[in-house]
């Protein structure tokens, strides 16, 4: 098949980047061609058809021109004219992040040509102005079962008024345009999030779930470990740190944090008298797997509408236990007493009892039950069918033999 990949970036610069690029080389390695269309940046990495990347909104600046290039950028609309002239007949469009970028703008070009469209979910964009289904410290749904204007009166953009209102029209906007209308497919990363965007509204027709996927052909398992429990990723209140570090206080277990963010700081002082608990900064690459190898689970104590995250995976990958939060799509990822142990979120006591459990279970059973987890529900192969049905679906072609065999 002939792949049109869009997404804002075309670097490494969070998540759904990784996954952008992850998803291109698993469609190429299975010998099918794929086709980027990003935004113009001179971090982005080399392609073929960077000379067609539109330009985006200035949000530092934000001249006028800027700020309706956020709502509707006329040049991603022309430069994909442009680029599908050059390229030649696609088979699908797959959408990652696009909204204040390319925005709802490209989506006509595609179906004037008669591309069918996917989508993965990376966020809740389409339930929530602010992408994050938060307000404060806390897990939010007003917007969800209510008005969006529901983001302007408490703020929610970076606590101002003004941010907030910008948000909320980037929504109405593109709602308007067409960015649920002109979609043939939504790809949500948990049930969770399939459910939840359910209740937003969205046609539950349009709606399918796929998890992430983890390369455990990159990924070894490890063996044994140095007896310490890990946590990787932002330093922030909504992701349980603080939960995490009272709990280890009652039960005195070694504890390895790695990351960064807005919390750090108070971390840094919160370990001072907790000798037990160690920060190493930011890891990333091999370094972070070495730390993952190493560790005796991992803890993903998060208090927000997580919906597949990666440290899971690559957990389960590396033969990890992963204790985690009974939260967003957590659970369906971690089978509670099987492969890690679940906990309620925010609750110290309930993570202290999940935490001995830990110490009480078989290890090595853990640890193999999570690693065929990884293989059996989250590896690239496994992955790949899934996501190739969804393209052939849309596309209304018959889905090949071989994927039939597969599922078989």
């Amino acid at each position: 098949m002939r792949i049109l990949q869009i997404s804002h970036r075309h670097h490494v610069a969070g998540g759904s980047d990784a996954v952008f690029f992850e998803t291109s080389d698993l469609l190429r390695r299975a010998g099918h061609e794929v086709i980027a269309f990003c935004m113009a940046s001179p971090e982005n990495t080399p392609s073929r058809w960077s000379e067609f990347f539109p330009g985006g909104a200035d949000t530092r600046r934000a001249p006028l021109r800027h700020a309706l290039r956020y709502f509707y950028n006329g040049e991603a609309r022309q430069k994909l004219e442009l680029l599908l002239d050059q390229a030649g007949p696609i088979d699908v469009a797959h959408l990652h992040i696009y909204h204040g970028k390319q925005t709802p703008a490209v989506l006509p070009v595609l179906r004037a040509r008669g591309i069918p469209v996917v989508q993965s979910l990376h966020e809740y964009k389409l339930a929530c102005p602010v992408y994050t289904l938060q307000r404060g410290d806390e897990p939010c749904e007003l917007c969800v079962r209510g008005s969006d204007l529901n983001a302007l009166r408490h703020r929610c953009k970076d606590g101002s008024a003004l941010r907030s209102l910008v948000m909320v029209a980037e929504k109405a906007t593109a709602r308007l345009l067409g960015d649920v209308r002109l979609v043939d497919r939504f790809i949500c990363v948990s049930a969770f999030q399939r459910e939840l965007m359910k209740r937003a509204g969205m046609p539950a027709r349009k709606l399918a779930t796929l998890h992430n996927f983890v390369d455990t052909g990159r990924i070894q398992p490890a063996r044994g470990h140095d007896g310490y429990l890990l946590f990787a990723g932002r330093i922030e209140t909504l992701k349980g740190v603080e939960t995490l570090l009272e709990a280890v206080r009652v039960t005195g277990q070694r504890l390895i944090i790695a990351g960064n963010g807005n919390w750090r700081a108070t971390l840094e002082r919160r370990i001072r008298s907790l000798p037990q608990a160690s920060y190493v900064g930011f890891r990333s690459g091999r370094a972070l797997r070495d730390l993952i190898a190493g560790a005796k689970a991992v803890v993903v104590p998060s208090q927000w509408y997580e919906n597949c995250p990666m440290s899971v995976l690559e957990a389960k990958a590396a033969a990890r236990p992963v204790i985690g939060a009974r939260i967003g799509g957590i659970p369906e990822l971690v089978r509670d007493g099987r492969d890690g142990f679940l906990f309620d979120p925010g609750s110290v006591p309930d993570l202290v009892r999940a935490l001995r459990a830990l110490d009480r279970a078989n290890h090595h059973h853990l640890s193999n039950n999570a690693r065929q987890d990884a293989v059996a529900r989250f590896s690239g192969p496994t992955h790949l069918d899934q996501l190739l049905r969804h393209y052939h679906e849309v596309a209304n072609t018959p889905v090949p033999a071989a994927l039939h065999l597969a599922r078989a």
